[in-house]
């Protein structure tokens, strides 16, 4: 039991810290925009259907001369500001150095985080170091990538110690990346295979005219678009014994620069 219990602590802090290989297999090669229209703002309104209750989110969000976020509000249903994340680039706009996180929370208060990127002489990040609200390290990522720039190697530090440590091993042409998840013991502790490009179509996908995967076996998109071919609103439903069921609905304007 206490085993166990242990795996899915270390399997959660990874997930929700955002320190994975899984999260980082196409970090900064893509933006939010297709058009090289340059972007000024965009706000966008979530509604997520649970199977209890609807959770409505919003988000406004600004953008630098690459389209690429520089500052993120996020909002809870009745529009209180609950998250703000800031990014600072280095001079090609591209790959971003600094994260700023904060976060309101009800009984924890406001809460400060900065993230810290670097990068190889090729432009691959290759360590995160996240730090608290008096600058003290709370964690550290080193990242061993391949010729391709994805990580084959991901570990984590806290306090100068290994927290858990990833694996990957890769199949392009199935499109998929199988990784071992390994404890501070160096165990083995779980495996998985996932999609590298999830928004790569595979057989028996329906693409439309604007490349986007509208149905696969297990999902189907509804999806509106401006006239410089960004998305400005979509519904997800996910296909369950034949049946749709419709889970988020995303809304967005978009502000473009003159």
């Amino acid at each position: 039991m206490r085993k166990s219990f242990l795996t899915i602590l270390i399997l959660a802090s990874l997930t929700c810290q955002g320190q994975s290989i899984q999260s980082y297999l196409n970090y900064g090669k893509t933006t939010d925009f297709r058009s090289i229209k340059l972007v000024l703002e965009s706000t966008t309104q979530i509604t997520f259907y649970n199977a209890n209750n609807i959770e409505k989110k919003k988000e406004i969000t600004s953008y630098n001369d690459h389209n690429n976020s520089v500052v993120e509000l996020r909002y809870n249903e009745d529009t209180t500001l609950k998250q703000r994340l800031i990014r600072t680039y280095d001079s090609t706009g591209v790959r971003c150095l600094v994260k700023t996180f904060e976060n309101w929370h009800p009984i924890l208060g406001h809460r400060v985080e900065t993230t810290f990127n670097e990068y190889d002489a090729k432009g691959t990040l290759n360590t995160i170091t996240e730090k608290g609200p008096r600058n003290n390290i709370i964690r550290q990522t080193k990242i061993i990538n391949n010729e391709k720039g994805n990580p084959i190697e991901l570990t984590m530090y806290f306090e100068n110690q290994i927290q858990g440590k990833e694996i990957a091993s890769y199949n392009y042409e199935k499109n998929e990346v199988t990784i071992s998840y390994f404890n501070s013991y160096n165990e083995i502790i779980n495996t998985q295979t996932v999609t590298i490009e999830p928004n790569k179509s595979q057989e028996g996908d329906i693409v439309n005219e604007n490349g986007d995967i509208i149905k696969s076996k297990n999902y189907q998109k509804e999806i509106k678009y401006d006239k410089y071919g960004n998305w400005i609103k979509e519904v997800y439903s996910v296909i369950k014994n034949g049946k749709k069921i419709k889970k988020s609905e995303s809304t967005r304007s978009i502000k473009y620069r003159k």
